[in-house]
């Protein structure tokens, strides 16, 4: 097993990546439209609040963040669509980041709390934060959720997301983007739109064309940077 950057050894069951996926949104907008946006500001904005916490006072606003899943390529699939407990449908679009730059940029993985037995760790947790000063309150408040039951009887479930969280706007480069997202016909579309500065594939790849398409984009990488050395054209 390889080292990552922080010195620790690769592990075949864990995810060196973390994938934003863009839906679409009330103001009618597409998954597609979105993440082109998104591209060419080269920001993710939260879109709400979240976590256990986000309702109270002097918190909500902390609490806004940028969501990311823990995912193998292989399994990105898996999260598409629509799944009990989960209130939102994410789309085939969104962008594939390392998890070492997400680390560096600050982002952090989420701790459930399960309600399936019942309520009393949720409000345990839920008392001992409030203890805390506000700023401590709002440090740690966008990184505590639920899984299970909530207090209106409804079933919220995130937690097989393997969720990782940003507080604010999400500022990168189009260097740092491992790959887009996006239905396998689309593919061509979005490289020529982003001037092939970005590579693509779909969701539904296996791990073989993802594969092939990491070779492409080193080759071409590689043939770019010969010909700025050597002037050619």
């Amino acid at each position: 097993m390889e080292n990552n950057s922080n010195g620790a050894k690769r592990r075949e069951d864990v995810s060196m990546f973390m994938v934003h996926f863009t839906r679409n949104t009330e103001d009618r907008r597409s998954a597609k439209e979105n993440l082109i946006d998104i591209l060419c500001t080269r920001v993710i904005k939260p879109c709400n609040s979240k976590g256990l916490f986000y309702a109270t006072e002097g918190v909500s606003d902390a609490a806004r963040t940028v969501c990311f899943s823990e995912v193998q390529f292989n399994a990105i699939k898996h999260l598409i669509g629509k799944h009990q407990g989960r209130g939102v449908e994410l789309s085939s679009y969104g962008l594939v980041f390392s998890k070492d730059f997400l680390i560096q940029k600050g982002a952090n993985p989420v701790f459930y709390v399960n309600t399936y037995a019942n309520q009393e760790r949720k409000r345990a947790i839920f008392e001992a934060i409030k203890q805390l000063d506000l700023p401590k309150q709002k440090e740690i408040a966008p990184y505590i959720e639920i899984f299970g039951w909530t207090s209106s009887g409804s079933i919220y479930d995130f937690h097989r997301e393997h969720e990782w969280r940003y507080p604010g706007d999400f500022e990168f480069e189009w260097k740092d983007v491992i790959f887009g997202l996006c239905d396998d016909e689309q593919i061509e579309e979005m490289e020529q739109l982003f001037e092939k500065e970005i590579k693509f594939i779909s969701p539904y790849m296996n791990l073989e064309e993802v594969f092939g398409r990491m070779v492409l984009s080193w080759e071409e990488s590689r043939y770019d940077s010969y010909r700025e050395h050597f002037g050619t054209t």
